[in-house]
């Protein structure tokens, strides 16, 4: 038999709706579902999205029978639009929540903001690459909130945003020679 071990597969995170206030900082767009697999996954990477007015976003593995977080990413949906590596391969068993948090800084915009499909809206999604035994797990979404009562117990500094990064910050404004600048959105 040749097939493959492994399948690789994508699990996403997303918020559908929310409504973002202006000139104000720290709005939370919470997500979180149970991970309906059939067998273990192993994260080994991870993409950030929103458009301008998302400051960090951050993904947790939750054990129901530990009742423990694990970071899973965190990344600054402001710079470049990539997977990111990251530094272990954690795996995610059947029945554990995954669980995503956008924070938003509407500070200096003075409209409302909701989340929906347009470059003038905002968007709230974590993709998280893994692998798998299960040929069925290549594709998966969760969106909003499956249980919100989790959303109060995610990790302090869940909503801090990451320390500046100046490589980072001036690809993702399209500053490298060749690149095209999209305005991340």
């Amino acid at each position: 038999d040749n097939a493959p071990k492994y399948t690789a597969g994508m699990f996403l995170l997303l918020r559908s709706h929310l409504n973002i206030p202006p000139d104000t900082t720290g709005i939370h767009g919470d997500v979180n579902c149970q991970a309906n697999i059939r067998s273990p996954m192993h994260v080994f990477a991870y993409r950030t999205h929103a458009h301008t007015l998302g400051s960090v976003i951050s993904g947790y593995r939750y054990s129901p029978q530990s009742q423990e977080w694990s970071l899973l990413a965190k990344g600054n949906p402001n710079w470049p639009q990539a997977f990111y590596p990251m530094k272990t391969t954690e795996t995610v068993n059947p029945g554990e929540i995954l669980a995503a948090r956008c924070t938003y800084n509407t500070t200096g915009h003075h409209t409302p903001t909701k989340i929906g499909a347009t470059g003038g809206d905002e968007m709230c999604n974590l993709y998280l690459m893994f692998y798998t035994l299960s040929a069925k797990d290549d594709f998966i979404v969760c969106a909003d909130e499956q249980n919100p009562a989790l959303t109060s117990q995610l990790p302090y500094g869940s909503d801090v945003p990451l320390p500046p990064n100046p490589a980072l910050e001036h690809k993702a404004e399209g500053h490298e020679a060749g690149l095209v600048n999209y305005n991340n959105g």
